[in-house]
């Protein structure tokens, strides 16, 4: 992997710092922001809370027990 130096108005330097994520590099946030990859769950990381990851968790845990219990009350398919 190569590295160039670029030059960065202090305006942009300071918005391109402020879009940077725990754990991220510059070349991470452009390749981010600019569509260089594709996306990861992990771009989520640091964006909630340990609450609101609970949260989400037991919706998604209470969403599929729903779906099981409709999948039972639904008629056979027949063929």
């Amino acid at each position: 992997m190569g590295t160039k130096t670029i030059s960065l108005e202090d305006s942009a330097y300071v918005k391109l710092k402020a879009a940077k994520r725990p754990g991220e590099s510059f070349s991470d946030v452009v390749n981010r922001i600019l569509g260089g990859r594709e996306p990861s769950l992990l771009d989520l990381r640091g964006l909630f809370d340990r609450k609101s990851v609970d949260q989400l968790v037991e919706a998604i845990a209470r969403m599929r027990e729903e779906d099981i219990e409709a999948q039972k009350l639904r008629p056979p398919i027949r063929r």
